[in-house]
């Protein structure tokens, strides 16, 4: 008996027309003058999709409070040897780190770790109490209630600091005005931000100094020393602008990872 396909079954080919729009725009061929040849193997590259001239960008530098992000692409012998990136081995370094436990993730008998408390504070862990943009689940709860309440942290090498400007920025969610504030003394003088507005999500409060040619001491606080009230504090960071990392650029041929090419 000959089989028959039903009269609502779809039959033949699908008209393969460019998709001239949109995210997935047909970008049609490398042209050809973009096409090299890599100086250390002669292997054929192409300026779009493989080689870029990276010693052009020889020396660059970031500055601090710059997160870099690594993803742990395969190297070419991994992907010679049939090794498949399997996405997981992401990892981030954040170039900046003048502060200790600036996430508030640590602590150690009640108190936040790397951080000098007086008053009231405690770690909490709710849903919408910490700043969902940071990657841990913990924020540190200050509670004011007619006494002052403060959290500092002291550099351990001030000099680090010489003739810098500097940026001492938290997240912070209140539901009361003025409740919190910045301050960063520098050789004894002290610097003030103004306090936080009452709102239902986290926000960010900064303070920025320019820091005189010799820093003997500089130490960092986050004050409740105004109205009563609760706040949740997270994600402090102190940022400056010396010292920048060097960057390196891993990129290339992709036959022997060369940016010498002609």
């Amino acid at each position: 008996m000959e089989l028959h396909p039903s009269k609502t079954a779809k039959t033949g080919h699908l008209d393969a027309n460019v998709i001239s729009s949109g995210p997935n725009k047909d970008m049609g061929a490398y042209p050809a003058s973009k096409d090299v040849y890599c100086r250390q193997c002669g292997f054929v590259c192409n300026l779009v999709r493989d080689a870029r001239k990276m010693d052009q960008f020889a020396s660059e530098t970031i500055g601090q409070s710059v997160s870099v992000a690594d993803h742990g692409y395969p190297s070419r012998s991994e992907i010679d040897a049939g090794d498949a990136y399997e996405g997981d081995e992401r990892s981030t370094t954040a170039l900046s780190a003048e502060l200790t436990n600036g996430s508030f993730e640590d602590w150690t008998a009640g108190s936040p770790d790397g951080w000098t408390i007086s008053g009231s504070v405690i770690q909490t862990t709710t849903e919408g109490y910490f700043d969902s943009s940071d990657d841990g689940v913990s924020s540190a709860k200050i509670e004011r209630s007619g006494s002052d309440v403060s959290v500092s942290q002291a550099m351990a090498t001030p000099s680090d600091f010489n003739a810098n400007t500097v940026v001492f920025r938290i997240r912070v969610k209140s539901s009361t005005n003025e409740v919190v504030r910045l301050r960063i003394d520098i050789n004894g003088v002290s610097y003030y931000s103004h306090y936080n507005s009452a709102q239902q999500r986290f926000q960010e409060l900064a303070l920025t100094v320019i820091c005189p040619a010799v820093v003997l001491s500089l130490t960092v606080y986050i004050l409740s020393d105004n109205s009563d009230g609760t706040a949740y504090i997270d994600q402090a960071i102190l940022a400056r602008s010396g010292n920048p990392i060097t960057a390196s650029v891993t990129a290339g041929c992709p036959m022997c990872g060369s940016s010498d090419y002609v």
